[in-house]
């Protein structure tokens, strides 16, 4: 089947976004009456969802895929243009660790090849955008090697010193007070001063849709901002280091 049979083809700008989620079986417990982080990331996802069909144009322009792991890669979905996406609702496995790298090295390859299929199909794209949700520690020692790999294939693809059109840009949110911080800042701070955490019972769901919402304001900036790509990613930066600012002061 040819790829406009298969997206809905049109020649609108692109701007792909994967959501790497962890579904490890900590995503979904509970403490008392407070909602589990896999609940509160499902409301999340499905919420980012809704505010972007509301945007005429970036309904079509953003595309989305799902990538989420535990020990191994649970769902591997298709980049599909939000206009048409049915949001899936993400639970956790029963039994599992935390293969980070593995779904990391495959949310990357999964960029790459849509931009190589636009690009082939002369279809422009915005810069790229990584999601990565976690609560825990990446299993290191069970492949060191592809914990490497992973780190090397952010660092080459997400530092902000790369050009504007090959650049993915990384938003890294750690949930809870069990995460591997250096981990989590080595992905994120090629672009920001670190990664997104998301702590408390109290203060959880609040900061979820926080960083939430500045992943749906970034994807409207980057398709609705006039201007050259380098200044909008610059606006779209500047902004993730101002709510990481306030992320900490809480």
């Amino acid at each position: 089947m040819a790829y406009d049979q298969i997206q809905g083809f049109t020649t609108t700008k692109r701007l792909p976004i994967v959501f790497c989620l962890d579904v490890s079986p900590s995503m979904g417990w509970k403490e008392g009456n407070n909602s589990s982080s896999m609940e509160l990331l499902n409301a999340a996802v499905t919420n980012f969802v809704s505010e972007i069909k509301k945007d005429a144009k970036a309904k079509t322009s953003a595309e989305i895929a799902f990538v989420t792991f535990s020990t191994n890669i649970e769902m591997d979905t298709a980049f599909t243009p939000v206009n048409q996406l049915t949001v899936p609702t993400f639970k956790p496995v029963e039994q599992g660790g935390t293969n980070m790298a593995q779904a990391v090295l495959r949310s990357i390859e999964k960029i790459e090849g849509e931009r190589s299929r636009l690009e082939n199909a002369e279809i422009g794209y915005f810069a790229p955008f990584l999601v990565l949700v976690t609560d825990g520690n990446p299993d290191k020692n069970d492949d060191p090697n592809a914990y490497n790999r992973a780190l090397a294939a952010v660092k080459k693809h997400c530092d902000s010193h790369i050009g504007a059109q090959e650049i993915i840009v990384p938003f890294i949110i750690g949930v809870g007070d069990h995460i591997d911080a250096e981990t989590l800042n080595a992905y994120a701070k090629g672009f920001t001063k670190g990664y997104f955490p998301i702590r408390g019972n109290a203060a959880r769901a609040r900061n979820f849709s926080k960083v939430f919402q500045l992943i749906g304001n970034s994807t409207k900036k980057s398709i609705h901002l006039n201007g050259d790509a380098s200044e909008i990613l610059s606006t779209v930066q500047n902004d993730m280091n101002d709510l990481l600012s306030d992320l900490a002061g809480e």
